[in-house]
Order: structure tokens, then C-alpha cells, then sequence
């Protein structure tokens, strides 16, 4: 498990309740939203967040006036089911590359640090989050004495990095101006690429024997009642051979189902994928999944087939 080191040492968490409002406090949020996405302002006043908030120090080293290919997760890419949570994006992610979200979503933003099924293959990257707790204050505020606010652009900026075992969290809070200007962007995946939300691989069919032929033949069963349980169909999985033993992977991509529909197949799926299931612990941890690009490949032993 890796450590989870905050610099400087706070803990943060959004709750999801500013979704339970009037519609007065709604209509402000909804604005203020728009607010915080539109950060073109020049350099102004910033805070650490957790540091006195009458203090005015340095800007983060990290920080940057400006950046572009800003990827949004809203609502409609987020699925939740208990503790565990899809972000539906496909992402060409690169370990030597740096990434900016803007968490436009009811996520927990520890989840995102932590947990390592998100983008596992991003070893940096920044999350910018809306002050939702400073904005429903003032809505409340707003609403008790029946006036309109016009609040300061107000987020939170945190620079992830992810280090072996170690992922270091540096935070910043800024309100009024001083934000970096976004450029946003939609993310596309690549027409040679398939986008993934669940992969099972087979190792030899021998020498010695994967344990997980023994619950192969399963498949069908569970698929066919997964289809009629949810009135859907699932198309499109790839077979790809690894071996001379027999081994080889399936890719689920899942087209046609919904964000919600795609995270109960993964988590149903795994559940099932257990050899002897029956006698093992079936708890599993709070996970973020994500979907993963892989290579399409026409040619050769280890050609793609689809099923």
C-alpha cells in the first residue's frame, strides 16, 4: 500500500452535500461555478490552504499562469456504487507527462490521490477544485438575509506526485485573483486504441496450470444474465493469445451501456473472476477505476479478435 504524505500536512475532503440545497442556493452554485472555471485573472492573492488565512505567502512553486488541455470530470462521467466510483474519460495517459483536472463532480478529492486506479499510468498531475464549502457558506449566508452575492472565484489547487511508494500532496487556495488562466479540453481516444474498462488474463493452460481455467467456462453464464438483468449487450470484448500455453487476455470495452451500467459490470465481473471464492474473503477496497487505452493489433500471433 503506498503512503499518502500531504506537504503541507492537511486533509481535505468535498462533500457532496451542496447538492442538497434550495433552488436559490442551487442558481448561486450553478454561477459560481462558472466562475471558477473562468480563471483568466493576472496574479493576485493566494493562500496555503490550512495556513492562516491572514497570511499572504509566495505563490506556489508548481503553480503556472496558465494551462492548457485542462481535462473536466463532471457529473455525467462520475458512477458511484458504495465507496467505489468510475470516471468515465478515456485518457492517453504517459508517465512523463503532467496533467490538470477540474473536478466539477462530487468526488472526494483524497480519492483521487490515493487510491492508485486512477490513471495509475499519471505520475503527476494537479486537481483543481471549486471551493464548494466556502460557496455554500455564503449561499446560506446569501439566503438568510435575502441578498444576492456576487462571491470572489475561490478553488483549491492540488500538485499530486507519485513516487513508488510514496505520493506527496502540496496544496494552495486561491480567492479573488491570481488564477491561472484554463484552456479545457475533451479528451478523444486515438482510432488505433481501444478503450478498456476491464481486462482478464489467462496464464498457461499447463505448465503449470492457471487456477482460472477452472471458473473459464463461466463466462457465458454470468454475461447472459448480466444482459438480461440489465437489458443490454455486451459487445465488442477482444481476445488477444500471450502465449504457446494458451494464454491469453480478454478486453471488455462496453459500448452502449451507461457510466452506471459499465461500473456494476466491473464490479460484478470481478466479484465472479475469484477462483474458490467460496472459501477466500471477498471484501474488497474502495477503488476509483478509470478506463485505460490499449493498442489495437491487427497482425501477427498476438492479433486482436473480436468475440
Amino acid at each position: 500500500m503506498s503512503n499518502f504524505t500531504f506537504v503541507p500536512d492537511i486533509y481535505f475532503e468535498i462533500e457532496s452535500n451542496y447538492y442538497n440545497m434550495t433552488h436559490h442556493h442551487l442558481y448561486i452554485l450553478v454561477l459560481i461555478s462558472l466562475m471558477a472555471k473562468a480563471c483568466n485573472s493576472p496574479k493576485g492573492t493566494q493562500q496555503l490552504a490550512g495556513n492562516d488565512p491572514f497570511e499572504v505567502p509566495s505563490t506556489a512553486p508548481w503553480l503556472k499562469d496558465q494551462y492548457n488541455n485542462v481535462v473536466e470530470i463532471e457529473t455525467k462521467h462520475v458512477a458511484r456504487s458504495g465507496e467505489h466510483i468510475l470516471i468515465d474519460i478515456p485518457l492517453a495517459a504517459y508517465p512523463d507527462s503532467s496533467y490538470v483536472f477540474f473536478l466539477n463532480a462530487a468526488v472526494p478529492v483524497e480519492r483521487l490521490v490515493k487510491y492508485e486506479g486512477f490513471y495509475p499510468a499519471v505520475k503527476e498531475f494537479i486537481v483543481i477544485v471549486p471551493d464548494w464549502e466556502f460557496y455554500e457558506k455564503l449561499a446560506a449566508d446569501a439566503t438568510k438575509n435575502g441578498i444576492t452575492l456576487e462571491p470572489a472565484t475561490t478553488n483549491l489547487y492540488y500538485h499530486i506526485l507519485r513516487e513508488e511508494d510514496n505520493v506527496k500532496v502540496d496544496s494552495i487556495r486561491i480567492s479573488g485573483d491570481g488564477h491561472p488562466k484554463l484552456e479545457f479540453q475533451k479528451p478523444i481516444a486515438p482510432k488505433d486504441m481501444l478503450v478498456v474498462y476491464r481486462t482478464e488474463s489467462y496464464g498457461s493452460v499447463c505448465c503449470p496450470r492457471d487456477p482460472r481455467w477452472d471458473i473459464a467456462d463461466q463466462d457465458p453464464t454470468f454475461i447472459k444474465a448480466f444482459e438480461q438483468r440489465n437489458k443490454v449487450r455486451i459487445r465488442s470484448r477482444y481476445r488477444q493469445n500471450n502465449g504457446k500455453e494458451g494464454e491469453y487476455s480478454i478486453f471488455y470495452t462496453l459500448p452502449g451501456l451507461s457510466v452506471q451500467q459499465r461500473l456494476n459490470f466491473i464490479l460484478e465481473k470481478r466479484s465472479q473472476w475469484i477462483v474458490n471464492k467460496e472459501t477466500k474473503d471477498s471484501t474488497f477496497q474502495p477503488q476509483v477505476f478509470t478506463p485505460q487505452l490499449v493498442p489495437i493489433v491487427k497482425t501477427g500471433s498476438n492479433r486482436m479478435t473480436e468475440l
